[in-house]
């Protein structure tokens, strides 16, 4: 687990690291636990759903998925070694190239789209007009939507500063293509309601407090009375629900 995270934080976004909970433990119980072991507060993801089948009993278990849902790699992590931290450079080299087989004629879009110019990728498509460049520039937008999905997704469950820094950045990249525009302005148009402000002050706040006792001894008694306190002075938020959460978390016993 503790190298697992290492991983993230070296490899940053371009890697997701994801634990699953496989033996029986509830949501509550896997969750506080985690928290315990002062596991939480980074971009580990945790979820109770396997995204791969296993191919074994024991445990630990660990798969290296490709950015096309191909297992890569997969067992027993002790096996691994450094090759693992290998195969995910590689297969993040691979993501900041143009797809093998790609005609020269588009390496240019695909260059200019991976550094984060849509509007200038997608134009570069519509002056080549080939079928091949038709193609390029649909993967382009949909790849653009997924990152509309995800600023929306963040608005919905109340991570309203990382929503307005995702959609800024949308904004630019993909300035003047009208299909992209009018999604992320509807976006946009969300995040400006008046509503809004009570939660962006409130994330704010509890991300502060989740990077303060993360790692710390996050249960102790004076950090489950501030969440208590933050979960009163921001009732009605997404962040006022998960202090209570922490809260309730911290009173549930665990073990292992």
């Amino acid at each position: 687990m503790p190298s697992a995270i290492k991983l993230q934080e070296e490899f940053g976004d371009d890697l997701q690291v994801i634990f699953v909970e496989c033996q029986g433990a509830t949501r509550d119980q896997a969750e506080a636990f985690t928290w315990r072991m002062k596991w939480m507060g980074g971009r580990a993801m945790w979820t109770e759903e396997r995204p791969f089948k296993t191919i074994g009993n024991g445990l630990p278990e660990t798969a290296l998925v490709g950015s096309d849902g191909t297992i890569l790699m997969q067992g027993h992590p002790g096996d691994m070694g450094k090759k693992i931290e290998e195969a995910i450079a590689l297969e993040i080299k691979k993501g900041k190239e143009a797809p093998e087989g790609t005609p020269s004629a588009l390496k240019p879009a695909w260059k200019t789209f991976l550094k984060g110019d849509v509007a200038g990728a997608i134009a570069e498509c519509d002056k080549l007009g080939t079928d091949e460049a038709k193609a390029a520039r649909e993967e382009f937008v949909v790849r653009t939507e997924r990152r509309v999905a995800r600023a929306k997704w963040l608005l919905d469950n109340g991570y309203v500063a990382e929503a307005e820094s995702g959609l800024g950045q949308l904004a630019k990249d993909a300035k003047g293509v009208a299909e992209l525009e009018a999604k992320i302005s509807a976006e946009s148009t969300r995040l400006a309601e008046p509503e809004r402000a009570a939660e962006r002050e409130a994330g704010k706040t509890w991300s502060t407090f989740v990077n303060a006792v993360a790692k710390k001894k996050p249960f102790e008694a004076a950090n489950v009375q501030k969440a208590e306190g933050l979960a009163k002075k921001f009732t009605g938020t997404k962040t006022a629900d998960r202090a209570t959460r922490f809260a309730v978390l911290s009173k549930l016993k665990t073990s292992g």
